[in-house]
């Protein structure tokens, strides 16, 4: 996995997508609840425009999906791969809630590729929460 992800990610390989996507979307298929929106973890604006793409959009093709989450991620910070256990436990909350789709009152299921503190899917819960989400469960494609 470390070596998948290493070419998808980080020397851009989006065709990599196609090797999980259709059993991970089947898998989100057959997990999601009724009613329940389907929010994958954004990058930050750097990110996007050195790789070309989201991973976690690219995993998830053909389902839909709110995009309500931006990653204000500064400049001078580090990636979360980049930090050790203690630095992402830490990490300042860098998700922001954005656009018109309202996620008060909704169910989410958020998405993302890795799960390896959990900090990424708690903080974005966390701005989805104080959005008035009603509940917010995550699903991820590894750990």
């Amino acid at each position: 996995m470390r070596a998948f992800f290493k070419s998808y990610k980080f020397q851009g390989d989006y065709a990599l997508r196609l090797v999980f996507r259709e059993r991970f979307v089947n898998f989100i298929k057959n997990s999601i609840k009724e009613n329940e929106q389907i929010v994958p973890i954004p990058i930050d604006e750097d990110t996007m425009k050195a790789r070309g793409f989201n991973q976690v959009t690219g995993l998830i093709e053909g389902l839909d999906f709110l995009n309500v989450l931006s990653n204000q991620r500064t400049e001078n910070s580090k990636h979360q791969f980049q930090r050790n256990r203690e630095e992402r436990l830490s990490h300042v909350n860098t998700f922001k809630a954005i656009g018109n789709h309202a996620v008060g009152g909704q169910n989410v299921l958020l998405v993302d590729d890795i799960y390896t503190t959990g900090t990424t899917i708690r903080q974005a819960a966390d701005v989805l929460k104080k959005q008035g989400a009603r509940t917010v469960r995550s699903i991820t494609l590894c750990r």
